[in-house]
């Protein structure tokens, strides 16, 4: 008989970063994808671009993809499935009730349908000949999350998907920690494990805890109350709307997203609150300040979020005044620090008291996923023979890994491309960089616009050194310069008449080093001119602008 090909994991996205995550597992014929993130770019990727999502091109060249599992709604987990699904449109999605309904509000977007499929824990569901999956109940910060164990060929797979261990959540929907240990004596061939927090000890504080902070902090406040945060919280609004009942105040919410995951927790029945507790945005302003809370976007310093049009004086129907308290309920994302220090001295200005999770004393935020404690526990309940660290930058994989290693188990640190190879009752083993990976850079979300990473190269150099454009007509029989080279410039330093007339000199040389024949040719005329143009800037002092040489015949 022969030997079974190994079990592949395959991650394309979320090993190596913070986002993207979007791992493959392959089992005999069956072929799964376990998430399907996006990742939002910093400044130095920003130049136009809206999102990165991972490159599909290993799926495309595989051929087949049988299931899309979901283990949570965030947009790092699910954001690219639209730009997925246009490529593998009959791809059936299975998620829980929450994480699907935020889906098909992403999808409805963007025009697209999907078979969905609703999981439920304990549930075991079929994918394929080679593949059976469990869903695992997990808490993290937004309704609904869960894990996978995977049944594969080389035995069993779990995958936490983002957790932390919370024995008081405010759902209260604990870990199932009697299902993990009961996997763990089953035997566990390989371990799956977020990474976020892999260092920093302890554990997480509960999301309770943070609840009852909201409380006491807002407790005889006289001005309005502000309240920023992640919109897919619906934990931590659930703790905003506790604050507001027991401040007899009235709730506002502001800003696309917190009003659709707002919406969409109601109407699953994920927020319990009295029935006039909300009220338009357009009634606000007949409310004493006291009575109302705002809950809006916006506590990364987004220019364009409502907590930024609020901080300007620039929302149609809510005005700051003197006495107001703004809550930052959520901790900082590396690469926003500057935007939201900004965003808090316009709040100042206003004449608002500002509270944040970083310069606060009180607790504000808590992180929806595990410290080293918990990680160890989850280690500890699974006994896995091979151990892989997922989410999170190399230095985090590489942190959790020597947990793992400390526990008694075999970690293999894997990052984008790698993949992990599993066999019956072997060792697993890794192969660096066996499928080609990369990232797709799209201007917008609701259309699969690729820049490219040559558009990208192309946008940073422009914004470092400017533009000059080069216009030259030419005789189109003899090849003689008729007008010009002009020189237009934009964002070029040192720009100046005796600069444009050598760049206008020496593009005429390099010219003059043509033949006739070869002037006829307008791609060595447009590289001679181009060659020309940037020999007016020194090579060793100087950066030198980008050049686009335009050729007219006449």
């Amino acid at each position: 008989m022969p030997d079974l090909a190994p079990v592949r994991i395959i991650p394309l996205g979320g090993l190596g970063e913070i986002g993207m995550n979007c791992m493959v597992v392959e089992s005999g014929k069956s072929r799964i994808l376990v998430d399907c993130g996006l990742m939002f770019p910093n400044a130095e990727q920003a130049l136009g671009v809206e999102v990165i999502t991972p490159d599909f091109s290993y799926l495309q060249k595989a051929g087949r993809l049988d299931a899309v599992l979901l283990t949570h709604g965030h947009e790092d987990h699910v954001g690219a499935l639209p730009y997925l699904l246009r490529e593998f449109p009959q791809t059936p999605v299975y998620g829980t009730r929450f994480t699907l309904a935020v889906v098909k509000e992403k999808l409805a977007e963007h025009g697209i349908g999907a078979s969905f499929n609703e999981v439920v824990p304990h549930r075991r569901a079929e994918v394929g000949e080679h593949l059976e999956f469990e869903p695992l109940q997990v808490p993290h910060s937004i309704p609904d999350a869960v894990g996978y164990a995977l049944s594969t060929d080389a035995g069993l797979v779990v995958h936490t998907g983002d957790f932390k261990i919370d024995w008081s959540p405010v759902d209260g929907k604990l870990l199932d920690v009697r299902r993990f240990a009961e996997l763990g004596e089953q035997g566990v061939a390989c371990l799956l494990s977020d990474s976020t927090n892999a260092e920093r000890e302890g554990t997480t504080p509960s999301e309770r805890e943070v609840g009852e902070s909201l409380v006491r902090i807002c407790a005889g406040v006289r001005g309005r109350i502000v309240m920023a945060m992640f919109a897919s919280n619906v934990h931590r609004v659930q703790s905003a709307l506790r604050a507001a009942v027991a401040q007899n105040r009235k709730v506002v919410t502001l800003g696309r997203s917190m009003e659709t995951n707002v919406r969409l927790a109601l109407d699953l029945g994920y927020l319990q609150f009295p029935p006039d507790l909300f009220v338009d945005p357009e009634a606000a302003a007949h409310f004493p300040p006291r009575d109302l809370l705002i809950l809006c976007t916006g506590a990364q310093g987004e220019p364009r979020s409502a907590l930024a049009r609020l901080a300007l004086g620039e929302h149609p129907t809510v005005q700051l005044e003197p006495g107001d308290l703004v809550i930052l309920s959520s901790s900082v994302i590396p690469g926003n620090e500057r935007a939201l220090a900004n965003l808090i001295d316009h709040l100042v200005r206003r004449g608002c008291q500002v509270l944040s999770a970083t310069s606060s004393a009180q607790l504000l935020h808590t992180s929806g996923h595990a410290c080293q404690g918990e990680q160890r526990m989850m280690i500890d309940l699974i006994r896995p023979r091979t151990f892989v660290p997922i989410h999170g930058e190399y230095r985090m994989l590489a942190a959790h890994a020597r947990l793992a290693e400390q526990a008694g188990a075999r970690p293999l640190v894997a990052e984008d491309g790698d993949a992990v190879e599993l066999r019956a009752n072997e060792a697993a083993s890794l192969r660096t960089q066996a499928v080609s990976v990369g990232r797709r850079y799209l201007d917008a979300r609701g259309a699969l616009a690729d820049v490219g990473e040559v558009a990208l190269r192309d946008r940073q150099l422009l914004a470092e050194t400017g533009m000059l454009v080069c216009l030259c007509v030419l005789d189109h029989k003899s090849g003689e310069v008729v007008r010009g080279p002009e020189l237009l410039g934009k964002g070029v330093a040192g720009l100046d008449e005796s600069r444009l007339s050598r760049a206008r000199q020496l593009s005429l040389e390099a010219l003059a080093e043509l033949s006739p024949a070869q002037r006829t040719d307008h791609g060595l005329v447009e590289e001679a001119l181009r060659r020309g143009v940037r020999s007016a800037w020194s090579k060793s002092l100087e950066k030198r602008p980008m050049v686009m040489p335009v050729v007219i015949e006449m």
